[in-house]
């Protein structure tokens, strides 16, 4: 599989996730409250290391992206002030946070994934060693376990988080689920040995540009190589769909943006998309449809 054609700018965004090293400042005690409860309505009490078990949608405008997302894939958005918490049917999926644009960007959104880890010091203490950053924490979020925010090598930013009760049950994703996480990367090598020292992955090249990591037998992620120089390489979560072409043709409409619609993609399987405050994210069939030329 090709690469996607890197004809658009990605933002840069600052986020304020933890505050401090060991406190949430910044946020209101009611906020602080939502902001901490457990991801999963029926914990496991085991822990899936490297698995993306939590997705939170950092923006300028929480109401604005719900109801995209809404109206888009029939989420469930509870909105309690400045923060919401995301539904897909009876499954709990993500939240989502109000952080104050840069001003010379206005509004801006990103998707932030978190992994989980079964020890988040040492995995931070990892992540320093093979030239990536602590951001914030670790921090310890009261019903939802400890967490730090990590910058990776390549600068994009990730969560690492070992929840409390334990994380969602391993199940096949439903529509409207999260279907896994991409990282996208000009240096794929360089980026995907970070991830083996730090979590433990193991990679296995499936196509040109594009390898898949695996952990504990599971696959985990994959990882996309995008034009050599592009800048803010990040993470990008990808929403399994019934139909791309029919979504992205809904997504303006909505007032968000295509950026490579399922015609343009390596695969008419796929499409990357923007919510109303730029947030990217990637649609996908699965399993796949062959194209005419695959069949």
């Amino acid at each position: 599989m090709k690469s996607f054609v890197y004809r658009f700018g990605i933002f840069a965004i600052s986020i304020i996730f933890l505050g401090g090293c060991t406190t949430l400042s910044g946020f209101s005690t009611a906020q602080k409250e939502r902001l901490l409860t457990p991801i999963t309505d029926n914990p496991t009490g085991k822990h899936y290391p490297g698995k993306v078990v939590w997705h939170s949608l950092m923006t300028s405008d929480p109401q604005l992206a719900g109801q995209f997302y809404q109206e888009l894939f029939g989420w469930q958005i509870d909105y309690q002030g400045d923060y919401a918490i995301v539904h897909n049917g009876d499954t709990l999926i993500a939240d989502i946070l109000l952080v104050k644009p840069i001003a010379e960007q206005g509004r801006r959104g990103i998707w932030l994934p978190s992994v989980s880890v079964t020890d988040i010091d040492a995995a931070a203490a990892l992540a320093v060693d093979n030239g990536g950053k602590i951001l914030k924490g670790p921090a310890d979020l009261t019903n939802r376990g400890r967490a730090v925010l990590i910058r990776d090598p390549q600068q994009a930013d990730i969560i690492f988080l070992k929840t409390k009760q334990g994380d969602p049950k391993e199940t096949e994703a439903a529509m409207g689920d999260w279907l896994w996480d991409e990282i996208w990367t000009d240096k794929p090598q360089q980026i995907e040995s970070f991830y083996a020292a730090v979590l433990g992955y193991q990679n296995i090249p499936v196509s040109d540009g594009y390898d898949i990591l695996i952990s504990e037998g599971k696959w985990r992620a994959g990882v996309r190589l995008v034009d050599e120089g592009s800048t803010n390489k990040l993470w990008i979560p990808v929403v399994r769909v019934a139909d791309p072409k029919a979504i992205v043709q809904r997504v303006e409409k909505l007032g968000g943006v295509v950026w490579v619609s399922p015609e343009e993609a390596p695969s008419t399987n796929i499409a990357l998309i923007a919510d109303t405050t730029g947030a990217l994210l990637l649609i996908q069939r699965w399993p796949a449809k062959p194209s005419k030329m695959e069949q």
